[in-house]
């Protein structure tokens, strides 16, 4: 039995044919670019907002550090409890985060080197503000201060720390941004005296 083909043309030209006009045509390009170039444009996204948000925390905590340690130290020969707990409890508003009293915390100390000692030593220190429980850098009441930077102190000087510790946890979870403790401290000097006696916090 005979197979009669009314088509002219072979299977060889055809192929070539269809290969011809897809090859022309040009009409999903711009698809295919956008659905190759969209997880790459959203990563890169995603990184802009994430690095935006650590630079911005980076800022507000230090912005915090300086304003807590500030606003202590311009009291005049001593401090209550109540002054440094009302400090504590704005620090939400300070940071500019409303997340900080679960995830932040802040450390004060009052550092002191005594006439005639080698060492300056932690006099007090009031620990509030969050639940992320973190120890102090400076060190313990009591014991040889370890002061940010180096830093030394002259006899009968004192010098007031803050330390504000704050997790960073990233928005964008897909991304290679990990959780991480931000930190940061500010030295200020009190203006009107020695701030050496206990708080009572």
């Amino acid at each position: 039995m005979t197979i009669r083909t009314t088509n002219r043309c072979s299977v060889a030209q055809i192929i070539a044919q269809l290969s011809k006009r897809m090859l022309g045509d040009r009409t999903g390009v711009a698809a295919v670019e956008m659905a190759l170039a969209t997880p790459l444009l959203m990563v890169m996204l995603g990184g802009t907002v994430e690095v935006t948000r650590v630079i911005s925390v980076h800022y507000e905590v230090a912005q915090m550090t300086n304003t807590v340690s500030d606003a202590v130290a311009r009291y005049e020969n001593g401090i209550d409890a109540s002054v440094i707990n009302a400090l504590f409890s704005v620090s939400s508003d300070i940071v500019g985060t409303s997340d900080f009293k679960d995830n932040g915390y802040v450390v004060l100390s009052s550092v002191a080197r005594a006439k005639g000692a080698k060492d300056a030593k932690v006099a007090w220190q009031c620990k509030g503000g969050g639940a992320l429980v973190s120890p102090s850098a400076i060190g313990k009441i009591g014991q040889i201060a370890t002061l940010p930077n180096g830093l030394t102190i002259d006899e009968d000087d004192n010098v007031i720390v803050a330390e504000v510790f704050y997790k960073y946890r990233p928005i964008l979870t897909w991304l290679p941004i990990s959780e991480s403790v931000v930190y940061k401290t500010a030295v200020f000097r009190p203006r009107l005296g020695s701030l050496t006696t206990a708080p009572g916090c």
